[in-house]
């Protein structure tokens, strides 16, 4: 029964026939009251994976459950609806399932399964236009979820409210981009529709466009004039992207980097979800060889070329320390291991289409494995991974800057660093040769924001550079006093000279 409920949440059409065939029990039901339709339809992504049909049509064939709840009410079918799979609801219906698990109206039930004649005419024969279903749609919303202009337009004309929201207060964008249909959102925006318009929770059409991995639906929506900034308790746009294309057209619109995701990184730099926790790192590591490699250290030279197997092999995997640890070697007051999942991390896209990141820690200080680092990743175009190291003398260990690319060279600015080495009322400055990746320290002139950290960071013609936001560590009392910069202040990278403007 596990191993059948897995491969149903996995999706695997050939490896659940092949379980089916070898006597598994299509009709179990576990802990909860999960049946094994549940199951197909829950664990993943379901709204446009294509193997769901061929999923659905083995389980139909070998007597599985269609109509079974859970103890908590959710049923397959009702799962489908809510998510817009109506390919599949009308698939099962036709099956047996039962119709009453989804609480629809007779109006809602045209929308989605009848025709438009039949729509019509309910409405004409006194049908409440604004009658919920069980996720608080109306027909309206269930007609912009099922991807039908035609129904929403006759809906529309027969007064339907159109500003009407479901479930979270949902307004009507939402629901065409959940069911990802383009030609819904173009339309709902032609007709007027707020494309700022937020549900319950503060999020914004484009955060749900990039929720859904919906790159057509994004796109329309940056064209409308949609906030890339704006953010939610839960984040913005951008910490909600897992997909390169997502990621990149967010980042094309001016959306912050540093609102990336791991997830989202990691699309961004090819390299695949988070490898699983329980495997080796670096299949085949001696213990004692995990102990020497896991250890931080700086590069003795400005750069060197940092050839360690298993630092290749966290930066592919994306584990933290600890899992690591669990793989290699562990012992209670042992020094971080080294590890390449942090915050505060930059990340800048290269002309040939690499990447480079710098810095960044891992973990908070009071964690065994917490540690600053100074070095920096190099991603090339062809999924190859160097990394360089640097003596801590000519390049401190640094996380929440901003990294800049003008021409052949990186500028890094800021940094909150380690507790102790913060030289209030100087901005750290460093600037990287591409050509080489040396690292040099500059201490331009005029007036400088401070040691600032989590700042924004854009290009400002052809040789500066603007920091706006951030915050500012400087000295006050027995310890540190952390404010919020104000206005914004001009790196001009080629006079080496700061200059700050209002407001």
């Amino acid at each position: 029964m596990t191993e059948l409920s897995d491969v149903l949440s996995g999706g695997d059409p050939q490896a659940a026939a092949a379980l089916i065939a070898a006597g598994a029990d299509v009709r179990y039901r576990r802990e909860g009251g999960y049946d094994a339709l549940i199951d197909a339809v829950h664990g993943r992504d379901i709204a446009r994976d294509p193997r769901l049909m061929e999923l659905l049509e083995l389980l139909i064939a070998a007597g599985a459950d269609l109509s079974g709840e859970s103890d908590y009410g959710e049923s397959g079918l009702s799962v489908l609806a809510r998510i817009g799979r109506f390919d599949a609801v009308r698939r099962l219906l036709g099956a047996g399932a039962d119709e009453r698990l989804l609480g629809w109206t007779a109006l809602i039930r045209a929308v989605v399964l009848g025709t438009a004649g039949e729509v019509e005419a309910l409405i004409r024969g006194g049908a409440a236009l604004e009658e919920q279903d069980r996720w608080s749609r109306t027909a309206w919303l269930v007609a912009l979820l099922a991807g039908d202009i035609g129904k929403a337009e006759l809906l529309a004309l027969h007064g339907a409210d159109t500003g009407a929201c479901g479930n979270y207060s949902q307004p009507p964008l939402f629901y065409a981009i959940d069911g990802h249909h383009p030609e819904v959102v173009r339309w709902l925006l032609a007709r007027g529709q707020d494309v700022e318009r937020t549900d319950d929770g503060g999020n914004t059409p484009l955060m749900e466009a990039a929720s859904c991995d919906d790159a057509a639906c994004l796109l329309l929506l940056l064209d409308a004039g949609a906030d890339v900034h704006r953010g939610a308790d839960s984040g913005d746009a951008l910490s909600r992207a897992e997909s390169p294309e997502i990621v990149q057209h967010l980042l094309r619109a001016g959306a912050d980097p540093a609102s990336l995701s791991a997830g989202g990184r990691r699309a961004l730099l090819g390299l695949g979800p988070e490898a699983d926790r329980a495997q080796e790192v670096v299949p085949g590591l001696a213990p004692e060889e995990f102990r020497r490699a896991s250890m931080r250290r700086f590069g003795r030279t400005n750069p060197e070329q940092m050839a360690e197997p298993l630092w290749e092999g966290m930066i592919r995997a994306g584990i933290s320390a600890w899992a690591a640890s669990r793989s290699g070697a562990d012992a209670p007051g042992r020094p971080p291991v080294w590890c390449a999942a942090r915050f505060g991390q930059s990340i800048t896209a290269l002309p040939d289409g690499g990447f480079v990141q710098i810095g960044g820690e891992h973990e908070d200080w009071y964690d065994l494995d917490f540690c600053i680092y100074n070095d920096l990743f190099l991603h090339t175009p062809d999924g190859a991974i160097t990394i360089f190291g640097y003596p801590e003398a000519d390049f401190p260990p640094t996380d929440f800057h901003t990294a800049t690319l003008i021409g052949d060279h990186l500028w890094v600015i800021g940094s909150l660093g380690y507790q102790g080495t913060r030289r209030y009322g100087e901005t750290p400055v460093y600037r990287f040769d591409l050509r080489t990746f040396a690292v040099e320290r500059l201490q331009p002139v005029g007036e400088a924001p401070g040691w600032i950290y989590k700042h924004r960071a854009d290009r400002a013609g052809q040789s500066e550079i603007r920091l706006r936001g951030g915050t500012v560590v400087t000295a006050g009392g027995e310890g540190e006093v952390h404010t919020a910069s104000t206005g914004a202040f001009v790196l001009d990278t080629a006079a080496l000279r700061w200059r700050r403007e209002p407001g």
